[in-house]
């Protein structure tokens, strides 16, 4: 193996949260392979790829990315980085470089040594500097598609769901129910006085929990209704919709807030009208399944129709549970289409693009 090209940007800021590699000056088609003609959520996990593009889910940076053009596999250095995975890319073009998804490059562009299929592995890990957020490695080889693996994982592939209750207000309790995490301890619990003092290091005013609570907007929650139902006094200020919380279940109080070990859904506390109660458990699965089910689609147009959880499960570092469900997710968004029993050997195919 040998490296015969690569370069490298120091300061790279994402737009959008995606890290963006692309074909030089190539067009990249329709169907699944297009990055902008289709319905799945950009980047995955990781990392997503299609026909002269990659994008990589990088948040705000800024980030290191160097990028190298190798002539075989290289060697594995999976232990070194926190997040792997290795993932087809048909270069269009045979030049790529690094740029931004409202168009651009940003640094140089790397030579490969034609058009054609290729593998990258994607590996990333965070950066000690605080100047920095990632340091991520992008190694191209020519290969012949397959679909892709993942070798390692810094974060759940699939999140535990967030009940939802903090979009269920205004701007300013979900403010406050921010405040709380933030300010937290070593042992997870947030005082009155520790919220003050983030309060007041955050631009807020050093009465803020005691401002009034401005009417409710139209698909905000009414704080006194709410009150009502969970059996406590209304909240006049915002710092009385702590009291509201603990009384629905969503903070725990042994003299300082903090999270209960479960932290009901809203639907279960509280009667919801029954559009509000649907977008709330759609929300929720969206948030929990959408980067992963994009993990899956990518697996599926590269090549892995033929599957079994177990299989998947290997593959993607990812439990079966978790597999089966935001498969059963993917199908009923029409994202994918499988035929077959999921206990056994079942059939993928992508569903309709948007284009």
């Amino acid at each position: 193996m040998t490296v015969v090209g690569a370069c490298e940007d120091e300061d790279y800021w994402p737009e959008f949260g995606t890290l963006l590699v692309s074909d030089d000056g190539a067009h990249e088609g329709s169907g699944p392979f297009s990055r902008q003609d289709t319905r799945v959520q950009p980047c995955g996990t990781i990392v997503r790829t299609g026909h002269g593009w990659l994008e990589g889910a990088a948040g705000d940076g800024p980030h290191v990315v160097r990028m190298e053009v190798h002539d075989a596999a290289p060697g594995d250095d999976s232990s070194e980085w926190e997040d792997v995975v290795e993932i087809p890319y048909r270069s269009l073009s045979g030049k790529v470089g690094l740029g931004y998804v409202t168009g651009g490059f940003c640094g140089d562009v790397c030579t490969l040594p034609a058009a054609g299929a290729y593998r990258v592995r994607a590996a990333r890990r965070q950066l000690a500097e605080d100047d920095a957020d990632d340091l991520w490695l992008l190694r191209f080889w020519p290969a012949e598609p397959s679909p892709p693996r993942w070798f390692r994982r810094r974060a759940a592939a699939v999140p535990p769901p967030d009940p939802g209750w903090r979009t269920l207000f205004g701007y300013g309790v979900t403010d406050l129910l921010w405040g709380l995490w933030a300010a937290r301890d070593d042992t997870g619990g947030t005082t009155t006085a520790a919220l003050l003092r983030w309060g007041e290091q955050h631009g807020r005013s050093t009465t803020w929990l005691d401002e009034p609570l401005p009417a409710p907007g139209p698909h905000e929650l009414d704080p006194a209704d709410v009150a009502r139902q969970v059996g406590c006094p209304v909240p006049a200020t915002l710092g009385g919709m702590l009291d509201l919380f603990v009384a629905a279940g969503v903070l725990a109080d042994d003299g300082g807030y903090r999270e209960p070990s479960v932290t009901p859904n809203p639907e279960d506390v509280l009667e919801l009208p029954v559009e509000r109660r649907s977008r709330l458990i759609e929300q929720r699965d969206l948030d929990r399944f959408r980067s992963f089910a994009a993990d899956l689609v990518s697996v599926v147009m590269w090549g892995g129709t033929e599957q079994t959880l177990a299989g998947l499960a290997e593959r993607t570092l990812v439990a079966r549970e978790d597999v089966r469900a935001t498969l059963e997710w993917a199908a009923r968004g029409d994202l994918l289409h499988i035929a077959g029993p999921l206990d056994g050997q079942f059939v993928t195919e992508v569903g309709p693009s948007t284009g």
